[in-house]
C-alpha cells in the first residue's frame, strides 16, 4: 500500500469539498518518501512555484519536505491575508477544476506569430494555467458569432492594478492559448488591417470591442477614437494585455473579496520600538455612514476585523496580524463621525512592503493596495528618524508609548481650518547632547509655494529623542498637503521623511 498517495488523494478528495481536514492529510503523504507520492506532490506544487522552489523541494526528505512544504502555503496565505490552510485548499479546488474544463486533448500545440506567450504547461490550456495561478475570474467576456475564432477575456478585479487575460482557439476548439490583445482575436492580418480601415473588419472589431465594454473603461473609449487616438488607444490597450501576461503568469494569488466595498482609510508609520523590534503603527478609521451595528443589551456592537501582512525586500513575509475587535457604543456612531482604532506590529528595518484589508461584518471590507515604507534601525546604532506622525487630539486616537509619550493620530488625514496639529517623530543614534538641524516644510501636494516652513535647532537626548511639536494650520487655505521633516546633522548626514494631509472647513470627529 502507498501510504504517501493514498494521503494525497485523501487531501484532495477533502479540498474539493470545501474541507480543511484535507491539510492533516496531506501533510502526513508529504512525509513519505516513496517516489511515486514524491513525484505526484511535486507535479502538484509546480502548477504555480518556480524553479527555485521545485529544486528546494527535491533536497527535502520526510518531515522535512513537509516542513517545508507547510511553509511554502502558510507564506502564501499570510501574503493573502488568510488564515492558514486557505490557500492549500483553494489550490486543489483549482486544479480540479481546470481538469474538468480546461485539459489538453493534444499536447502538439501550434503556435500563431501573435500567441507570444508559449506555455510548458502539458496538462491545461492558458485558461487553465491562470485559473490554477488566480482563480476564478471577476468578470468574464467572449463574443460567439460566424467568421470569427472562438476568443474570451477575463478580468481579475485586483486592489494592486486590474488583470486582464485574453484568449482565443484557433486550430484547436479546446485549446485556449493568450494574446496580447482582443485586436488579436482577428489574426496577425486582421488586427493590421484594423488600422487601415478595411470596412469588414472594422465592423468585426467594433462589436468585439462592444463585447469587452464591461471588461475595462478602454473597449468604450476604442469604439468612439479617431485614427490617431485609436493609436494611442491601442497600444494602452495591448501594454495592459502584456502586463497582465508577465504579471499573471510568473505569479499567483487569492486576493479577498467581499460582497460590499466598504469605504475606510488606513494609515501606517514607522514609530517607537518595542521587544523584539521597531514597531509599525496601523490607524484605521471608517465613517459611521458605514457601519453595520449588531444589537447589544448594552447598546451597539461594531465589530472591526483588520488583517495586515509585512513583506522584506524580498517578498518574505517578516510580520503579520489578524485581529478582530469589538466596539461597544451606547448609541449609534453618528453618520459624520468615524469609528477609529491603532495596532503596532515589531518589524525589522529596511523597506517593507504591506497590505491591509479592513472588515466591518462579514460581507463588507476594503482590501488596499500593496504600499511600502522605509523603515530605519531603532536600536540606536546608527543615525536615523522615524516617521513623522501627524496628529489631531480631536481625532481622539493616541498612544501611549513604552517611554510614556503620549503621541496623536488622526488617521482620517483631515484637519479643520485654523486648527491644531500635532507632530512627533523620533531621532536615533545621535549621542546625547548632539545638535542638529530641523526644518518643517509644508507645501500643496500638487507644488507651489510653501506656506509654511519652520527652522530649529534641537540637541540629542540619548541614542533616541523624542519630539514634540504643534503646528498652527492659519495660513492653510483647503487643500492637499505634504508636511516634509528634514533632518541635518552636523558631519552632514540628511534624513527626510514626508506626510500627507488635507485641510477641510467640514471636518468628521472620530469616536472609539
Amino acid at each position: 500500500v502507498n501510504r504517501g498517495l493514498g494521503e494525497l488523494e485523501l487531501a484532495r478528495a477533502l479540498f474539493v469539498k470545501g474541507d480543511m481536514l484535507g491539510n492533516a492529510a496531506y501533510y502526513e503523504g508529504a512525509e513519505q518518501d516513496d517516489s511515486l507520492a514524491v513525484s505526484e506532490y511535486r507535479k502538484d506544487l509546480a502548477y504555480i512555484a518556480p524553479d527555485s522552489i521545485l529544486r528546494a523541494f527535491d533536497q527535502k526528505r520526510g518531515k522535512e519536505r513537509a516542513d517545508y512544504l507547510r511553509g511554502f502555503w502558510q507564506e502564501k496565505d499570510h501574503l493573502e491575508l488568510r488564515k492558514d490552510g486557505e490557500r492549500l485548499r483553494e489550490h486543489y479546488r483549482r486544479v480540479q477544476y481546470a481538469r474538468r474544463n480546461f485539459t489538453l486533448v493534444s499536447t502538439k500545440r501550434h503556435y500563431d506569430i501573435i500567441e507570444r506567450f508559449h506555455s510548458n504547461n502539458k496538462d491545461f490550456d492558458d485558461r487553465g494555467v491562470i485559473y490554477i495561478r488566480h482563480g476564478e475570474p471577476s468578470q468574464r467576456a467572449n463574443l460567439r458569432v460566424p467568421n470569427i475564432e472562438l476568443n474570451e477575456t477575463w478580468k481579475y478585479a485586483r486592489a494592486d492594478g486590474d488583470l486582464v487575460f485574453h484568449f482565443v482557439a484557433r486550430e484547436d476548439v479546446q485549446d485556449y492559448k493568450l494574446i496580447e490583445s482582443v485586436y488579436d482575436v482577428l489574426g496577425f492580418g486582421g488586427a493590421l488591417q484594423v488600422r487601415t480601415g478595411v470596412e469588414d473588419t472594422s465592423q468585426m472589431f467594433q462589436r468585439l470591442l462592444e463585447s469587452r465594454e464591461p471588461i475595462d473603461p478602454v473597449y468604450s473609449r476604442l469604439q468612439g477614437a479617431g485614427r490617431a487616438g485609436l493609436i494611442t488607444l491601442s497600444n494602452q490597450e495591448r501594454r495592459l494585455g502584456q502586463r497582465s501576461i508577465e504579471v499573471g503568469t510568473r505569479s499567483d494569488s487569492y486576493q479577498l473579496e467581499y460582497a460590499e466595498p466598504l469605504v475606510a482609510r488606513t494609515d501606517v508609520m514607522a514609530v517607537g520600538r518595542a521587544e523584539p523590534g521597531n514597531l509599525l503603527q496601523v490607524t484605521w478609521a471608517i465613517p459611521g455612514a458605514q457601519l453595520k451595528p449588531v444589537p447589544h443589551e448594552q447598546g451597539y456592537l461594531y465589530p472591526v476585523r483588520l488583517r495586515v501582512n509585512v513583506t522584506d525586500a524580498r517578498g518574505r513575509s517578516v510580520a503579520s496580524l489578524d485581529t478582530t475587535k469589538m466596539f461597544l457604543s451606547r448609541n449609534p456612531v453618528p453618520e459624520r463621525e468615524n469609528l477609529v482604532d491603532r495596532v503596532s506590529l515589531a518589524v525589522p528595518p529596511g523597506v517593507l512592503h504591506y497590505r491591509i484589508a479592513v472588515e466591518q461584518q462579514s460581507g463588507s471590507g476594503l482590501v488596499m493596495a500593496t504600499d511600502s515604507i522605509r523603515v530605519g534601525d531603532f536600536t540606536g546604532q546608527d543615525f536615523t528618524v522615524s516617521s513623522v506622525v501627524l496628529g489631531w487630539r480631536n481625532a481622539n486616537l493616541r498612544w501611549v508609548s513604552p517611554s510614556g509619550d503620549t503621541v496623536y493620530f488622526n488617521p482620517t488625514g483631515v484637519y479643520r481650518q485654523n486648527s491644531t496639529m500635532e507632530l512627533y517623530y523620533e531621532v536615533y543614534g545621535l549621542p546625547a547632547g548632539t545638535p542638529y538641524n530641523v526644518e518643517l516644510r509644508v507645501g500643496r501636494r500638487e507644488g507651489g509655494r510653501t506656506p509654511i516652513s519652520l527652522k530649529y535647532e534641537e540637541r540629542a537626548d540619548s541614542i533616541v529623542t523624542r519630539s514634540h511639536r504643534t503646528v498652527l494650520l492659519e495660513r492653510l487655505h483647503q487643500g492637499d498637503y505634504v508636511m516634509h521633516l528634514i533632518i541635518t546633522t552636523p558631519d552632514g548626514r540628511k534624513e527626510e521623511r514626508r506626510a500627507a494631509f488635507q485641510v477641510s472647513k467640514e471636518v468628521e470627529t472620530a469616536n472609539r
